[in-house]
């Protein structure tokens, strides 16, 4: 009979134990797999070098919490600063581009991100602007319209990204509101405005391609981002030292500053200005609707052209943030100090960050989580150890046999080892193809959260190693009962 035609005879003959202990090896290399591709993918997609910006210019607090937010489009904004600083780095000598952001408003959960037409490669008239002057969301890399135009400056028109028309059904010529906080929940508030979707941007498999982009000065707009940057402007408005200010206007001084939005718990450019609205009661939200008409007016006026006239004062207009590439690198470090040792804004490197937050975050879980793999593996190889030994125990008269009709004990031994290790070559490939389609899972999961998957599909060498190690693992673990079965005495056996 052909040696290995014997093995597999033998693993049917008992095939409830063999399926049982190449399952548990299974687990065990799929669990391993999985957590290498995510651990290398994870440091892929998060520890990337190659932003095409050098740095974020955004409110101070939480340099993480301001890259995960305007990168990845997640987390808290930590706040808004006023739009002088965005005009001052798009000034600077050593600022090749400027681009600025506002956020704070969603569309069916999607973010909605305000910004300007240099973000896809066009000034405000229209025409295209130089190589060097384009917003680029990767180095080199920017963005394209898949159909339609560039949004108009000043109309309520709208770029949507790659996966939007997937996710919420938009499509070009289609309108949708803003809605202002969580989607779905009960403070979700939706605004009158309406933008008309004028493009739709190719993929780039990057966190854009669940964002809404729309002009900036639509975003003042909203009534009540308009009136929250006035109540902003008001209460950061110093009081003249000269003038004693009377008692109950030092009661509403009080008042308006216990009111005073903390840029650190800011979701969006103006959400605690809204909260504060929100906070005076039911009775505020019955006028709402009987007000907005009055509202609109006193923010922008529509021109006959469909163009709108922006009436919020230039010095009460805030961004939420700021994307700045220096004309080389060696500008990024002096920019930074000069930014940072100011009272206005942060300036944050993503790369930087984005690889600390690995470094002590995610690789010491990835740790943890590949010793508990191996720990599964070890197990698994235990099991195939204990199985093969309640075999060879089970089938003493068998080899017997086997040897009294002329095979070897050196031959014995083989048939033993061979066994165990297509256990375990059969459960580490079935293993493989569970890491990989585990893999899969969370590339789908990150997909949905940031809108970037990662290569889940292409076996590295790591896991080509660990496949190696495990049939290694399992052909060891069946030398025990390998032995047990060569030093087996044919007499003896062939009479009981």
């Amino acid at each position: 009979m052909n040696f290995f035609t014997l093995v597999f005879k033998q693993m049917r003959q008992r095939a409830l134990s063999t399926w049982l202990t190449l399952i548990s090896v299974a687990l065990g290399v799929a669990l391993a797999v999985s957590i290498m591709i995510l651990a290398r993918e994870a440091r892929n997609m998060f520890v990337q070098s190659d932003f095409g910006y050098d740095l974020i210019i955004g409110a101070k607090g939480s340099p993480l919490q301001l890259t995960l937010n305007t990168v990845y489009h997640i987390d808290r904004s930590p706040g808004a600063i006023p739009i002088s600083v965005y005009k001052n780095l798009a000034a600077r000598r050593t600022v090749r581009w400027a681009v600025p952001i506002a956020v704070g408003d969603n569309y069916k959960g999607q973010r909605i991100v305000a910004t300007t037409p240099q973000m896809f490669g066009v000034d405000d008239a229209g025409a295209a602007l130089p190589l060097k002057k384009i917003y680029e969301y990767r180095n080199d890399q920017y963005f394209q319209l898949a159909e339609g135009r560039v949004f108009h400056p000043m109309k309520f028109e709208a770029i949507i990204g790659s996966d939007i028309p997937q996710l919420t059904g938009l499509e070009i010529g289609d309108t949708f509101q803003a809605s202002h906080g969580g989607a779905g929940t009960s403070h979700e508030d939706v605004h009158a405005e309406k933008w008309t979707v004028a493009g739709v941007l190719k993929p780039t498999h990057t966190a854009n391609d669940h964002v809404l982009f729309i002009p900036l000065n639509t975003f003042y707009t909203i009534a009540e981002h308009g009136e929250g940057l006035a109540e902003i402007a008001r209460i950061r408005r110093p009081i003249p030292a000269t003038v004693e200010t009377p008692a109950k206007h030092k009661h509403d001084e009080h008042e308006a500053d216990a009111h005073e939005p903390d840029h650190h718990k800011e979701d969006g450019l103006l959400e605690n200005a809204d909260d504060h609205d929100h906070a005076h009661g039911e009775h505020d939200h019955s006028h709402d609707e009987h007000d907005h008409a009055h509202d609109e007016h006193k923010t922008y006026s529509m021109n006959a052209d469909g163009t709108i006239t922006l009436k919020v004062p230039e010095e009460q207009l805030q961004v939420s943030a700021v994307f700045v590439q220096t004309l080389a690198p060696s500008l990024v470090m002096p920019e930074m100090y000069a930014i940072n040792n100011g009272y206005e804004a942060q300036a944050v490197s993503p790369a930087m960050e984005m690889r600390e937050f690995f470094d002590n975050f995610l690789r010491p879980s990835s740790e943890i989580l590949r010793w508990v793999s191996y720990l599964v593996t070890f197990v698994a190889a235990v099991s195939i150890l204990v199985s093969i030994y309640n075999s060879v125990s089970a089938r003493r008269k068998e080899i017997a046999i086997l040897r009294a009709l002329g095979a070897s004990r050196t031959r014995v031994l083989t048939l033993i080892c061979v066994e165990a290790g297509m256990i375990g070559l059969l459960g580490g490939f079935l293993g493989l193809v569970g890491g990989h389609l585990l893999g899969a899972a969370g590339s789908a999961f990150f997909a949905r959260l940031v809108g970037e998957g990662f290569d889940w599909w292409t076996p590295h060498a790591p896991e080509l190693i660990y496949l190696a190690v495990v049939v290694a693992l399992a052909t060891l673990a069946g030398l025990v009962p390998a032995i047990l079965a060569y030093r087996t005495p044919v007499a003896e056996n062939l009479t009981t």
